[in-house]
């Protein structure tokens, strides 16, 4: 590109047969790729005498060549791309995935608070789970998640989610505080984007944000098909200590 960018026409061609270049993100009959048809031509008809070739011949041949190696890599870097996107989505889809997993399962150890619990996770299922995109997707080094926001999700569920976060992070300390072996959750903190899904259909009411709901339109509700609730989403002063409130400030 710099090259391209620096080459006087006035000055002479392009390049030479030695160093021979095209340019395929220009115009397929741009300057430069004109002036590199007769560098390609004069060598051609020199090289090939006896198929009586003019050089305004070989040098049209060439530039339509060109215009069909343009295409092919355009069409490989939108393959790259879609190839890229695929691999982010699936990637994200997995992190959501494991984060359901790991709050259904911390869910399950804690008796005292077990059937609501499983209850909340389980009524949000997979789509009821915040999703998160990475400030440098497919890349090496530590990450930081920028989750999507649910604005159709209650607090009060959000605040269930958080506090299966922190007790999970609970979990995986074994006694005196040592760290159990696995790998640890991903850094997520929130960001200032909303999922572009659609809410998950027939939630209790209280699952979801009151706001959100009452602006939503009668046809729409009857979309939606929530339910009566059925269990209380208050959450024990035991399990919002501080400690766990700060552990998971960062999920959701």
């Amino acid at each position: 590109e710099k090259e391209i960018a620096a080459w006087d026409p006035g000055s002479g061609p392009c390049c030479t047969v030695d160093n021979f270049s095209v340019d395929l993100l220009g115009y397929a009959r741009s300057e430069w790729n004109r002036s590199a048809a007769q560098v390609f031509a004069m060598e051609y008809v020199k090289h090939y005498k006896g198929e009586n070739r003019t050089l305004e011949f070989v040098a049209e041949a060439w530039l339509t060549r060109v215009a069909g190696m343009k295409a092919q890599y355009r069409q490989l870097h939108q393959d790259k791309t879609i190839r890229k996107d695929r691999k982010a989505l699936h990637r994200r889809r997995q992190r959501k995935q494991e984060l359901y997993k790991r709050r259904l399962d911390t869910a399950y150890q804690y008796t005292e608070i077990k059937d609501r619990a499983v209850r909340v996770v389980q009524s949000l299922g997979l789509d009821g789970m915040s999703s998160d995109e990475s400030d440098h997707e497919g890349h090496s080094g530590e990450a930081t998640y920028h989750i999507l926001d649910k604005d159709w999700r209650s607090r009060h569920v959000t605040a269930w989610l958080r506090m299966l976060d922190a007790l999970h992070l609970r979990l995986r300390y074994s006694g005196e505080w040592r760290t159990t072996s696995g790998a640890w959750p991903h850094f997520r903190t929130s960001g200032l984007k909303e999922s572009g899904k659609p809410a998950v259909r027939g939630l209790p009411t209280d699952f979801y944000s009151r706001n959100w709901y009452q602006a939503q339109s009668d046809f729409m509700k009857g979309q939606l098909k929530a339910v009566k609730p059925s269990i209380s989403l208050e959450i024990s002063a035991e399990y919002t200590k501080s400690a766990f409130v700060d552990i998971a400030r960062f999920y959701r």
